[in-house]
């Protein structure tokens, strides 16, 4: 499994994208709250147009030879019913029906057939039947073109606010983009200035060991000159990992990481500074595989940063405790400490960079270990989580398990 970092440009253009598929899509949420709202207020319009045209019709009605415009009369009298010219025969049935319900008050129903849809008003006038017919297919053939209209104008606009997305999108960025090059650039800088040192560092300290070993020396004195020795190449493979993070068009390369041995291995580095602070600390591994895909160097940088924070929150003659298992596809590696643990309200913001509040001892402190181990979890497709605890604190680094058959190629 192997990741690739991305470069700044690239992150320019998604973030533009993303700017500008979202003001699109608030344009185009707009214009349909817009078409809804004229559509219903069009609509009530020519309902009340009509039905002020019908009613007026009616009561201004003289004979059926001169009727409003769009419109038809029917009167009813001794010498029988009569209508305007090119009244549809097939709302005979209907308006018959009707005319027999009609009262002073002036009623007004909508009809529908094969030929198409009838607006149709009815009341008497000196007691006689009178009828106004308005076809709707002209106020539906006005709504189909406002339609169209507005939905011309929607593309037009979901087009404008895509361009100006981008460009909105691609300034807004920017100054995340340059931050982001300064802070590559840092990286880069720094990591390969400590290199020369760190190369120098790492031969003496062989050489150093070399020596004692050829003299003799006590076995705790070369115990402790190879730790000086194995931690100078952790050092180093760390500046490696800062720079290879910090190249964006460099790829991450994946291996097994056996959390047992990582546990194990950081004990024995943080145990001259659990020492020092009085803190026992011990570790403990489940039998059976706990291996999970990832970068050595990376997690043992999260497991120190989480025992170096343990051990600074223990008081004298505390415990701290690293415990290895494996739970459903996961490996957990949990640090708990005896101090005085931190509060739900503080979960969130211990994860902050620079955030180092709370009872510390020893050094000066930063409040970057907690966030160094979150960031590491994150980028393995893991978690880091504060788990309840009824004494101290707990803090669990849980990664994916790797396969009981190897590495797979993601």
């Amino acid at each position: 499994m192997s990741g690739s970092p991305i470069g700044d440009e690239v992150l320019v253009r998604r973030a533009g994208r993303g700017v500008a598929v979202q003001a699109a899509a608030l344009v185009a949420l707009a214009m349909l709250l817009l078409i809804a709202l004229v559509t219903v207020v069009v609509v009530r319009g020519q309902a009340g147009a009509a039905d002020d045209l019908l009613r007026s019709a009616i009561t201004t009605a003289d004979d059926v030879g001169d009727p409003p415009a769009g419109t038809w009369l029917v009167m009813s009298g001794p010498s029988g019913t009569t209508s305007s010219p090119g009244l549809p025969d097939e709302l005979a049935p209907e308006l018959e029906a009707l005319r027999g319900q009609a009262t002073e008050q002036i009623k007004v129903i909508t009809v529908e057939n094969d030929d198409g849809e009838y607006r149709i008003a009815t009341g008497l006038v000196k007691a006689r039947p009178v009828q106004a017919v308005l076809n709707l297919a002209t106020a539906h053939k006005e709504r189909a073109r406002l339609l169209q209209a507005m939905a011309l104008a929607t593309v037009l606009a979901l087009l404008l606010a895509g361009l100006l997305g981008v460009l909105i999108g691609r300034r807004a960025v920017r100054p995340l983009a340059q931050a982001l090059t300064l802070q590559r650039a840092f990286v880069a800088d720094a990591g390969h200035e400590l290199r020369t040192p760190l190369t120098l560092l790492s031969t003496r300290a062989q050489v150093l060991e070399r020596a004692l070993r050829r003299n003799g020396a006590e076995d705790q004195l070369l115990d402790d000159a190879r730790g000086v020795v194995g931690d100078t190449r952790r050092l180093a493979e760390v500046v490696d990992d800062l720079l290879a993070a910090a190249d964006p068009r460099g790829a991450e390369d994946h291996e097994p990481v056996d959390l047992a041995r990582i546990a194990q291995d950081v004990a024995a580095a943080a145990g001259a500074h659990a020492e020092q602070a009085g803190v026992r600390l011990r570790w403990t591994a489940e039998d059976g595989p706990a291996a999970a895909l990832g970068s050595p160097s990376a997690v043992r940088r999260a497991t120190m940063a989480l025992v170096d924070n343990a051990i600074d929150h223990t008081p004298r003659d505390g415990d701290v405790r690293i415990d290895v298992r494996r739970r459903r596809g996961e490996v957990i590696l949990a640090v708990s400490d005896t101090g005085p643990g931190i509060g739900p309200e503080a979960a969130q913001r211990v994860l902050r960079r620079f955030d180092s509040g709370g009872h510390r001892s020893g050094r000066k402190h930063y409040g970057l270990g907690l966030a160094l181990a979150h960031d590491v979890a994150n980028r393995l497709g893991g978690q880091l989580r504060l788990v309840p605890s009824e004494i101290g604190a707990t803090f669990e680094l849980v990664l994916p398990a790797l396969p009981d058959d190897g590495p797979r190629k993601v």
